[in-house]
């Protein structure tokens, strides 16, 4: 097992374009956790064993099955034999299990029952052979060095957008670089709208550019505040689900949900909206747009907000994509780009160092000056890559860091830099990050 988990390892978080031998990793993986499966199932009977081994968890004779009494001194027993299992136990996992296995395995499993130790050998010979031909083999093709400069080659990348879910709260201590942004904005919501509806989108064709914090800062400014009755924000993401997306409108205009929560039927849900927000002017943000096929489900969408019969009413999108601007806008758009060249380094040094206005170690700023101009002003890549960077302030780690970057060769994607942050994960916890991806798009977990 350990011989495999090393192999795994190196080639962990790795894209692999040779497929035979994509398929081979991936049949060893599935090997390990049989493997698992079969020490855990031996763990089992170890404990159980443990347990029962005259340290008296069975039910002691005086025992009333039906409930009816059971005697203080037979209760104590009972707590007794079963604080002194849990001690055990407890012992055993704190001092690791792999060496307990070695110390006391052997002498267990000669106690368990012939079908079991027939069963589980058997299973565990054909692990073993398995994984020692189908390891040996996978060692023969599988370079490693070969592999790293495969994972660097942005052009090799086959990655799924990274959809997120969304909030109004803000998450930035500062804001870099977007005031006159900011401004323009907020003078196209406040002047912009004498119809009775106006969207406004907001377009940056590269991920993490700052689309969602600029609508952020525009949507926490007093200005906005004092203009609207009405602020409400909702995350699209793939799903522009009607039903949805008026549910998640009503949370923050109804004060009671009982009188929408159960409701799938999008027209009782459009009219319950629409009573809420009669005759008060709001602004809607729409963030991170994607459809723009259904032309129809936009016009159904905007039905109770366009019937409200007040003036000034404003819907805020941000999307990466025209067409998705060119559908839904009614003044045009406001393109989103990436931070200058003083500000964003600004942004960099704060995240790298902690402190906009550091002037310190003179040569770790040369190197994050060569990073940030190659991250083209996009705060997530600052973000990213910065995480790296500090964990480590040695002169040699950042040199790592930046030449592991300039390898990357990326154009307008943010995806190569996340794929680098996890790259650099530890393994356990790429496991980990593979086990969350394992739940559905925007899943919320509680």
């Amino acid at each position: 097992m350990r011989d495999v988990q090393m192999v795994l390892a190196a080639a962990e978080g790795r894209r692999i374009d040779n497929m035979p031998l994509a398929l081979s990793l991936d049949g060893l993986r599935e090997l390990l956790y049989d493997s698992e499966d079969v020490m855990d199932e031996l763990d089992y009977y170890r404990l159980e064993q443990q347990i029962t081994e005259g340290k008296g968890c069975s039910a002691p004779t005086g025992t009333n099955l039906e409930g009816s009494y059971v005697s203080s001194s037979t209760l104590s027993s009972v707590v007794k034999s079963v604080c002194s299992a849990t001690s055990q136990i407890t012992d055993w996992i704190s001092r690791g299990r792999k060496r307990k296995r070695e110390e006391e395995g052997p002498a267990h499993c000669n106690m368990l029952p012939f079908e079991i130790k027939d069963s589980i050998s058997k299973r565990i010979n054909v692990i073993v052979n398995l994984l020692c031909s189908n390891s040996n083999s996978v060692k023969g093709v599988l370079q490693l060095e070969n592999l790293r400069t495969m994972a660097t080659s942005s052009k090799s990348q086959n990655i799924a957008r990274d959809h997120r879910m969304t909030t109004s709260v803000p998450i930035e201590y500062k804001v870099y670089g977007r005031d006159a942004e900011r401004d323009e904005i907020i003078d196209l919501l406040i002047k912009g709208g004498s119809s009775d509806l106006n969207v406004l989108p907001l377009v940056g064709a590269i991920g993490g550019v700052g689309k969602t914090t600029l609508a952020r800062f525009v949507y926490r400014d007093q200005r906005i505040i004092d203009h609207f009755d009405l602020q409400m924000w909702v995350c699209v993401s793939t799903d522009f689900n009607e039903a949805r997306l008026t549910r998640e409108i009503l949370e923050h205009v109804c004060e009671d949900r009982q009188e929408y929560e159960k409701i799938s039927n999008p027209d009782v849900l459009q009219n319950i909206l629409l009573k809420n927000i009669m005759h008060k002017r709001f602004l809607l943000v729409l963030d991170d747009m994607w459809e723009e096929k259904d032309r129809i489900g936009w016009i159904n969408f905007l039905a109770p907000l366009k019937g409200n019969q007040a003036t000034g009413c404003m819907i805020l999108a941000t999307t990466r994509r025209k067409s998705v601007a060119k559908m839904i806008r009614t003044i045009a758009d406001v393109e989103v780009n990436g931070l200058d060249g003083k500000e964003f380094w600004l942004f960099f040094r704060a995240c790298a160092f902690g402190d906009a206005s550091y002037e310190g170690s003179p040569s770790l700023q040369s190197i994050g000056k060569e990073i940030a101009k190659a991250l083209k002003g996009c705060p997530l890549a600052a973000r990213s890559v910065d995480a790296l960077l500090n964990t480590d302030c040695s002169y040699q780690h950042w040199v790592t860091v930046r030449d592991k970057w300039k390898s990357l060769e990326v154009a307008d994607d943010i995806l190569p830099i996340l794929k680098l942050s996890y790259d650099y994960l530890p393994v356990h916890l790429q496991r980990c990050f593979s086990y969350c991806s394992l739940f559905p798009e925007d899943y919320r977990f509680y």
